[in-house]
């Protein structure tokens, strides 16, 4: 089992999964900033709910960013100090990769739930006999992960399902490639940005916060809103891009200057070292 978590943006959460993936115990507090009050009660409740203790688990896994600063430091810092101190391996995954999965993810339960069959493809009927040609394939649509980035921006990265199906590896059978690297975009340029992805699926805590400026051809879903512990447990099984293990590997992600840096330098200051706040 793992323990994971994630406080990357406004919400807190902690989860325990099994080595396949599946969900044992999750917590979630959505109504934020929580994660100094909410945290480590949350991490104390689903051990006691999973039944393990610290030293159970073969890892800790946590949400790397990018968000908020603040956030991401705390949780990056209590899974570096709970893996130290019980001598486990200390995983992490970008958030937005996580959030990526989570969308491959629910397109996989909709065509599922579809039948599997292209959209007008007609069914072979009861007297169809012998082979019967292939169906075709629709290409999977760009997943355009988005983080709320404060300022009136969010951070938004691009990625697509390569694989829905023979991908033995734990944490589920969808492998994902990177499209685009992580950007951080205004709000008023979403529709530009997403102009150049067309077809696209786009999800996150920022598509729901800017539904209104997203452009027609770009579906939305209510899938990772707000990412949570259980995406980031299955994106580090999953080995998503950017996953990472190790004290040294372990890194957050912040996507730009923090806002005390951009104060010092009369606002100059950009990058992808730094956070939001």
């Amino acid at each position: 089992m793992i323990l994971a978590i994630e406080t990357a943006t406004s919400a807190c959460s902690a989860a325990v999964l099994a080595a396949d993936g599946a969900l044992v115990a999750h917590r979630l507090e959505d109504k934020g900033p929580a994660h100094t009050r909410r945290l480590l009660p949350f991490v104390h409740e689903v051990l006691e709910e999973a039944a393990v203790g610290l030293r159970d688990l073969d890892a800790i896994v946590c949400g790397l960013g990018p968000g908020a600063y603040t956030g991401i430091r705390i949780g990056v810092a209590t899974a570096r100090a709970l893996a130290q101190a019980a001598g486990l391996r200390l995983g992490g995954v970008p958030t937005l990769a996580a959030v990526a999965l989570a969308l491959a993810e629910g397109e996989r339960r909709g065509a599922s739930e579809g039948g599997g069959a292209s959209a007008g493809a007609p069914a072979a009927g009861p007297q169809a006999t012998g082979p019967q040609p292939a169906r075709p394939q629709l290409p999977a649509p760009p997943l355009v992960a988005l983080l709320d980035g404060k300022r009136h921006e969010v951070f938004a990265q691009v990625f697509r399902a390569t694989s829905f199906a023979g991908d033995s590896r734990p944490g589920g059978a969808v492998t994902l490639e990177q499209l685009s690297a992580l950007t951080v975009v205004a709000a008023d340029d979403l529709g530009a940005f997403l102009g150049r992805w067309p077809g696209a699926v786009a999800g996150g805590d920022g598509a729901r916060l800017y539904a209104d400026l997203l452009p027609p051809g770009v579906s939305t879903t209510a899938e990772a809103a707000p990412p949570t512990a259980a995406m980031v447990g299955r994106a580090w099984l999953a080995r998503v891009p950017g996953a990472a293990e190790g004290m040294a590997a372990v890194l957050p992600i912040y996507g730009r200057a923090p806002d005390a840096t951009r104060w010092q330098d009369g606002g100059r200051g950009s990058g992808a070292s730094g956070g939001g706040t």
